[in-house]
């Protein structure tokens, strides 16, 4: 079991792209995809385009040793990805027509700013977190957030910050061992009809 930076070459893109979509499946059928497999694929899409939130480079894995993908990690500083950096960078344009476009800015600006918790440059945000359904019970998650916490000290950020949805008890509690804390609560109702979120923090 190792972790490592996405290779693009080397790992199975499309678990990981199924892994990413499977982390928010409402959130991304709402802005990336009429179904699960148009979501799938407009995520593999950005991961080889790059310089989006979904880029290679926010990427980590647990791999096997042979491209098989047990975890991913998406991550990043609060100063090197933003809703609309990323929207400027165009990589969404390249793989989005244009009505799936203005789906993408509108709900896209709705969750950064209704469900997703205050990123500041100093920051640190965990973005996506998720266990190849195969591999799970065997400590990948765990690896996982003490490999987030090394990058966020690593990249200089003060603290760490990261959304969960109010429903998943268990990923509240597994999170809770690490020292994180509930610092608020975000919802869009209106929207995502029972879709709330926690913001949680881990100070460096």
């Amino acid at each position: 079991m190792k972790f490592e930076p996405l290779n693009t070459e080397q790992h199975d893109r499309g678990m990981v792209s199924k892994l990413i979509y499977k982390t928010e499946v409402e959130i991304f059928h709402a802005i990336l995809g009429k179904n699960e497999v148009e979501g799938i694929k407009n995520i593999k899409s950005l991961i080889k385009v790059g310089n989006n939130l979904f880029g290679s480079e926010n990427i980590h894995v647990v791999s096997d040793g042979d491209g098989g993908v047990l975890g991913i990690l998406v991550s990043f500083r609060g100063d090197e990805v933003t809703f609309w950096k990323e929207f400027k960078a165009y990589a969404y344009s390249k793989i989005l027509d244009f009505y799936d476009l203005l789906r993408y800015v509108f709900k896209g600006t709705l969750i950064n700013e209704l469900l997703t918790a205050s990123i500041d440059p100093g920051d640190y945000y965990i973005s996506n977190i998720a266990v190849n359904p195969e591999f799970r019970s065997q400590g990948i998650g765990t690896c996982i957030v003490e490999n987030a916490l090394k990058l966020a000290e690593d990249s200089g950020c003060r603290k760490v910050i990261l959304n969960v949805t109010l429903n998943n008890e268990r990923a509240l509690e597994f999170y809770k061992k690490f020292g994180l804390k509930v610092t608020g609560k975000n919802t869009a109702d209106w929207i995502f009809k029972g879709h709330e979120t926690f913001d949680i923090e881990f100070l460096i």
